[in-house]
């Protein structure tokens, strides 16, 4: 992509054992799949990232892994401990916080709802609900540090799924 890229994307289907902790969820069969899934539809709409920033939830960084097998990618990867219960507005510091120094970036992050939909609608000004496994890709005309409604467009959305499917 030409422009600076943002593309959000919402932890695939987790499982939901009894006793663990949230942050310890693992994702569901489903969820595995649906992640390589949205790797693969990745690299035919995206292409290349130059920087990952996942939640340290292992749902998310399970996510991350199976995303960047589909993908076939290999970004700076990097824990963000503010995309676990983020909310709007630590969604964007992180964003508008971005590196200046690379303008032309892609940048992904695996995060949580409700604060990913969110951050798409606080960008974009469109109402997203990304479902499990959903991503937006949003391009940015401008710096990081300025995104909002009046320089971010979504160019991109997509929920990911696996060919055996499935519902949310």
């Amino acid at each position: 992509m030409d422009v600076p890229t943002l593309v959000v994307v919402r932890h695939a289907k987790a499982d939901s054992p009894v006793g663990l902790q949230d942050i310890a969820r693992p994702l569901a069969d489903r969820g595995r799949a649906d992640a390589a899934a949205a790797g693969r539809w990745l690299a035919q709409n995206v292409g290349g990232c130059d920087l990952l920033l996942t939640s340290p939830a292992r749902r998310t960084e399970e996510t991350t892994a199976r995303l960047l097998d589909g993908w076939g990618r290999t970004p700076v990867v990097v824990d963000e401990e503010r995309l676990y219960e983020a909310s709007l507005g630590d969604m964007l510091r992180i964003v508008r916080g971005l590196d200046t120094e690379r303008p032309d970036s892609t940048v992904v992050l695996v995060a949580h709802n409700p604060g990913a939909s969110a951050l798409v609608e606080a960008l974009t000004g469109e109402v997203v609900q990304l479902r499990t496994g959903g991503i937006a890709v949003i391009e940015v005309a401008g710096e990081w540090a300025d995104a909002d409604t009046t320089s971010c467009t979504l160019s991109h959305q997509h929920t990911a799924r696996a060919e055996t499917g499935g519902e949310d």
